[in-house]
């Protein structure tokens, strides 16, 4: 193996080291960074040469960080952080800043917060762009952070996020059942609600809900029959059916209006919010501030 000089290690070199640990694959390292495969290839030489070890194990078509790698990863998202710290903007000043604020969110249920923060956004800056996108899927909010497509996300607490992002609890929601009364009446036992026919929201990945968890615990489960890309159109579709959908209680103040609602018949954990960003931004004054307005935005609905 060549002998690399260890401080040829750059800052680039070792976020693609880190894409690579995290993603398993040089192909899809090379899509994140927009450069072709042999550039990550030889990228990932010069570790394994100033490092003088192999650094991956093959696992079929993809390649997984040995031990070596695993030990290496918290310390290098350290040191990169420290290097990205030293560019953040400490006094950060919106009123010089034309960006546009990109921010994800996972539930129309956010749509109270979401008028809190743009009129709190623009009464400092009437000329600022607040573009909400959707979190879908769920597993592609690394994507989204890693490429910038946006500033930070609020999804749905309850799953494991990669080591690059980095989070905090933004409050909770209580989850009721909606329905059409014009078809059906509200279930009021745990069998009238496995019973029923169901319709849910599809957040992609494999993570199970807490109702999920629930019903299992007790060897139970509902029926789905429905799925939907968004909860608006959720709504729409189980309108004139008798198929019933459980969703956070504050949809019913717009998007389910013209549907009932009735308290779910067994305990269930509220569900619980994230505010996530990228590692990378820790620092940087613009997240900060940002950071701090949605979580102001947040507690005044409260």
């Amino acid at each position: 193996m060549e002998n690399f000089d260890l401080f040829r290690i750059d800052g680039h070199t070792m976020r693609v080291f880190v894409s690579v640990c995290e993603t398993g694959s040089v192909s899809r390292t090379a899509e994140l960074f927009e450069l072709n495969q042999s550039t990550v290839s030889h990228t990932l030489d010069k570790m394994r040469g100033a490092l003088r070890d192999p650094l991956f194990i093959k696992s079929g078509r993809n390649i997984i960080p040995n031990e070596k790698s695993l030990a290496l990863i918290p310390r290098i998202h350290n040191l990169l952080a420290d290097i990205e710290g030293l560019v953040a903007t400490e006094n950060y000043d919106v009123t010089l800043d034309a960006r546009p604020v990109v921010l994800a969110i996972a539930t129309p249920a956010l749509l109270i917060e979401m008028k809190n923060l743009h009129r709190l956004l623009t009464q400092l800056q009437p000329r600022l762009l607040l573009d909400i996108r959707r979190v879908s899927p769920r597993n592609r909010i690394a994507d989204m952070l890693t490429q910038n497509d946006v500033d930070l996300a609020i999804t749905v607490a309850g799953h494991r996020y990669p080591s690059i992002i980095n989070h905090c609890s933004y409050g909770s929601e209580e989850l009721v059942v909606f329905y059409d009364p014009a078809c059906r009446g509200p279930v009021r036992t745990v069998t009238q609600y496995t019973d029923a026919r169901h319709a849910v929201v599809g957040f992609g990945g494999n993570v199970k809900s807490e109702i999920e968890k629930v019903l299992a615990a007790q060897g139970l489960r509902r029926h789905i029959t429905l799925s939907a890309p968004t909860a608006s159109m959720l709504g729409n579709l189980i309108q004139g059916t008798d198929i019933i959908a459980t969703m956070p209680r504050r949809l019913g103040d717009f998007t389910y209006k013209g549907l009932s609602s009735t308290p779910l018949p067994m305990p269930v954990p509220r569900i619980m919010y994230d505010l996530v960003w990228h590692r990378r931004n820790d620092q940087s004054g613009r997240n900060k501030w940002l950071r701090q307005c949605i979580l102001d935005a947040g507690e005044a609905v409260e």
